[in-house]
């Protein structure tokens, strides 16, 4: 929704999308800012602070230019975010460490792999950037959203409570994606 609660259709999100990468790739200030966010975004990663190396690092490097590898950075980034829910907090039980609820992991692939990995390849084809479309970042991005699409349909055939098991999402997310970035 806009600030008129007009609904926003995906189009109309990535038509701004493209109009702001334009107006940033080239903007000195812009990519000063941008690699800034980037530095922010590595270092909070490397000291395991998921949801700050998307939110202080990398969601604000989209803000200054929106670049498609970012878009992949911030879908992993809030995945291993999630990940991390299950299998780092001492309040989960083992069913939780083991096991992810298969509705509420259909739900985070959506908003974490779906939208953000769906924009990125959208800006990417739209703009006919061919050389991130060869990049590592880029293949390894189709192969992650490959591996959860398939773990989603996989778990949401059955009926009934199901998990989803948290190997198998750490299989989907393999290597960082923010590694094979630059």
């Amino acid at each position: 929704m806009d600030a008129d609660d007009r609904y926003i259709t995906n189009w109309e999100t990535l038509k701004r999308v493209v109009k702001n990468y334009k107006k940033g790739i080239n903007n000195k200030k812009n990519i000063k800012y941008a690699k800034e966010a980037e530095a922010r975004g590595k270092a909070a990663f490397l000291k395991g602070e998921y949801a700050k190396a998307d939110y202080r690092g990398y969601g604000d490097a989209i803000a200054w230019i929106p670049r498609p590898e970012y878009y992949f950075i911030v879908g992993d980034l809030n995945m291993r975010s999630k990940l991390s829910l299950h299998t780092d907090s001492p309040y989960s039980t083992p069913q939780y460490k083991a096991c992810w609820d298969k509705y509420l992991f259909a739900l985070d692939v959506e908003k974490s792999v779906g939208s953000l990995f769906e924009t990125g390849f959208s800006l990417t084809a739209e703009l006919d950037l061919s050389a991130t479309k060869n990049s590592k970042i880029y293949q390894q991005a189709l192969t992650n959203a490959a591996c959860f699409a398939r773990l989603t349909s996989k778990y949401s055939e059955g009926v009934g409570p199901q998990c989803v098991p948290v190997e198998e999402v750490k299989s989907c997310l393999g290597t960082p994606l923010l590694f094979l970035y630059h």
